[in-house]
């Protein structure tokens, strides 16, 4: 066990948002804790969980898909067979969007990422700096594979207020282009001078370098964790999902064979919003499937509280998951802990 690693991502967790959740997580599926889990006694204090916390929760987390745009061909994403249109939000749009949920959410944190690159949407600055002087104490966060994150880009971000930046890597000189479809060095060099300006400028964002584990890159795994270790505020390394159906293939077996599924927290937690205005399921409804209501059009309350949203939720606390989406999902949030964590 690598107790600088331990330390650092601890650090990073911490600041991102406190330890409380990452410890009981740490606990729950990491130490011998792990083997209460789905037992019926956790089972029935889960039980009461949900039903207590689900009557009374409210979302806190705001996705908007700024575009669905992207420039990588990555194995693991479907985005290949996406029938969506492609489109870029304008900026009045995504204004009108913030601001009418804000109004009646209590939201923390703003995911400007859908199922896209957000740095393709050349309006991204100018959709930050619109949060950073009306929400200023919004958290935004970013998902991007820092492709297209030139120096310009870099010297302009960093001017403005994130979170966090997730850069989306998964993968090594020798099998990047394989797993991604993109230039490893152009890349590469682009982070380093991100994470360098970073420093520079002393910019509070937390960056975070990710790998998705597939058999391309298994095998070069504690490579790519030592060179970017040092150099980000965390890297993080974990398995693909197989985005509600979208690439069966990429998992072998369901996470649900040896323990109960329940109901998926993010649909309590979050919002999410497509590039058209759409409140759809959640971040892996790539094809807007579950599209329940426009918030150019919409009340966002009177949506999630619309009769059919409201019949999906119930749905979901009675461990019924046949629905569009839900039906395939793998449930990357576990669902075995999130509600108590």
């Amino acid at each position: 066990m690598d107790i600088k690693y331990i330390l650092k991502e601890a650090n990073y967790y911490k600041k991102l948002e406190g330890l409380s959740r990452p410890i009981k997580k740490f606990l729950l599926s990491q130490t011998v804790l792990s083997k209460w889990v789905n037992g019926p006694e956790y089972n029935r204090i889960y039980y009461n969980r949900i039903r207590k916390k689900s009557k009374k929760h409210y979302p806190k987390i705001l996705q908007v898909e700024n575009t669905n745009f992207c420039n990588a061909r990555c194995l693991m994403c479907p985005h290949n067979k996406m029938k969506r249109r492609g489109k870029i939000m304008n900026l009045e749009d995504f204004k009108k969007i913030v601001k009418s949920v804000l109004k009646e959410y209590k939201i923390e944190r703003l995911v400007i990422t859908g199922f896209g690159e957000p740095f393709i949407d050349k309006g991204i600055i100018e959709k930050i700096k619109f949060v950073n002087k009306n929400f200023p104490e919004l958290k935004i966060d970013i998902y991007t594979n820092a492709s297209v994150l030139n120096k310009s880009l870099t010297d302009t971000l960093l001017k403005t207020k994130i979170s966090r930046i997730t850069f989306s890597v998964n993968g090594t000189e020798k099998n990047y282009k394989k797993i991604m479809g993109l230039d490893y060095q152009n890349t590469k060099k682009n982070l380093l001078y991100f994470l360098h300006k970073k420093i520079e400028s002393e910019n509070k964002v937390l960056t975070n370098i990710s790998l998705m584990i597939l058999k391309e890159n298994e095998k070069d795994i504690q490579r790519f964790i030592g060179f970017w270790r040092p150099l980000t505020d965390s890297v993080r390394v974990y398995a693909p999902s197989n985005w509600a159906g979208g690439k069966g293939n990429i998992i072998q077996q369901s996470p649900f064979k040896d323990k109960k599924r329940w109901a998926c927290f993010a649909l309590w937690n979050n919002i999410t919003i497509d590039v058209d205005g759409n409140m759809v399921l959640c971040c892996r409804d790539y094809e807007s499937a579950g599209n329940f209501g426009n918030v150019l059009k919409q009340n966002i309350k009177e949506i999630r509280q619309s009769e059919r949203f409201q019949k999906l939720l119930k749905k979901q606390l009675n461990s019924d998951f046949n629905s569009p989406v839900c039906k395939n999902c793998d449930n990357s949030f576990d669902s075995s802990l999130d509600w108590i964590c």
